[in-house]
């Protein structure tokens, strides 16, 4: 059967999808190539003439995945920069709407575990994509605020902690608490929210007391 150009561009894009969106929802070892290629409206079959293995399908769905999330969720304040993004990067990223979006949310939250068990070609991708979006980050924010490399990493890190942790609880109260707090600490740590002063100690006079 002779199929139009393009068709296996196509397949191989729909099966990039599937598995994107099933590995973020469901996880890489819960998800099989079979499922992935039921979700693709494809035979199980097919899979090999697209992919060696499933190794190289997670490589592969890393990357589209990270494209895919990123339009999502950071596409709708492109044009933003400095002050006006970081606030809108975090608030977005560390919000409710994002929190219950597993199967389109940023990686970094939903493979992160499992990636650490994977091979070095999964994790190799899973670094360039962190990379890149702590360059993103750090170039988006240049100029206007005071946060150097480090306060970038802690601030990205703050953020994919807090939604990794608001996710795995089924408290409503204490997910909602944690998205909260750590929308406070990646703002402070990107020059966002002023510092807190310095506690006074109370002064005491000679007999101890307070004075």
């Amino acid at each position: 059967m002779r199929y139009p150009s393009g068709h296996r561009e196509q397949t191989h894009a729909r099966i990039l999808r599937a598995a994107a969106e099933l590995f973020r929802a469901q996880g890489i070892a819960a998800t099989g190539v079979d499922r992935v290629m039921a979700r693709a409206g494809l035979t199980a079959g097919g899979f090999y003439a697209h992919f060696p293995s499933k190794g190289a399908l997670v490589a592969s769905a890393v990357d589209a995945a990270a494209q895919a999330s990123r339009e999502r969720w950071y596409g709708r304040f492109d044009e933003l920069r400095g002050e006006t993004w970081a606030r809108a990067f975090v608030e977005t990223y560390l919000s409710e709407a994002h929190r219950d979006d597993r199967s389109g949310g940023c990686i970094l939250p939903s493979l992160g575990a499992e990636v650490g068990h994977a091979g070095r070609p999964v994790r190799l991708r899973f670094e360039r994509r962190l990379s890149g979006m702590l360059d993103f980050v750090e170039a988006r924010t240049r100029g206007e605020l005071s946060a150097e490399r480090p306060d970038v990493i802690a601030a990205v890190a703050t953020c994919v902690g807090g939604l990794l942790l608001a996710r795995a609880v089924p408290s409503p109260e204490l997910s909602t608490a944690i998205l909260r707090s750590a929308e406070a600490g990646a703002k402070k740590l990107l020059g966002l929210l002023p510092e807190r002063p310095a506690r006074r100690k109370p002064l005491r006079g000679r007999n101890g007391r307070s004075a």
